[in-house]
């Protein structure tokens, strides 16, 4: 077996590996505060915002967790397998109060659907604000008449 060709393999994946133990120690973390505080927000979502808050701040690099949250988002879909279950196991109760599962399941998939929108849409817009404040220059202002008349 060539080693040169393991090696950077093994890398990789030990890389991979720890970032995805770096963001389960942030949840581990946001959950131990959700319990701590008895506060009525999710762990999981505690620690999304601790790690929004530590990237916005500098005290996390993008590059320190990317290749790792890129692992987790590509088989996203395994994560949805204990649902199924759940569904198969509890087939009655999805037969007689499913119009309302499925209501619920609509209308929280649309209010996730344009906050997220929204979201993309302000942080678009705040990012253009700022990159327009560290560089200010003729050509910027010219391509923001440009865009602000379309």
């Amino acid at each position: 077996m060539d080693t040169q060709s393991t090696s950077p393999r093994l890398l990789n994946f030990a890389k991979t590996l720890s970032q995805i133990l770096l963001l389960v120690l942030i949840w581990w973390l946001g959950s131990k505060i959700q319990t701590w505080f008895h506060l009525p927000i999710s762990g999981g979502v505690i620690g999304l915002l601790l790690l929004l808050a530590a990237l916005f701040s500098g005290l996390f690099k993008m590059s320190w967790i990317k290749q790792g949250s890129d692992l987790i988002l590509a088989e996203l879909v395994l994560f949805f397998i204990p649902c199924v279950v759940g569904i198969v196991k509890y087939k009655n109760l999805l037969l007689s109060s499913g119009w309302q599962l499925v209501i619920a399941v609509v209308v929280g998939t649309i209010c996730v659907m344009v906050f997220t929108a929204l979201t993309v849409y302000f942080g678009f817009k705040l990012e253009r604000k700022l990159s327009n404040k560290k560089t200010p220059s003729a050509e910027h202002s010219d391509i923001n008449t440009v865009g602000k008349t379309l």
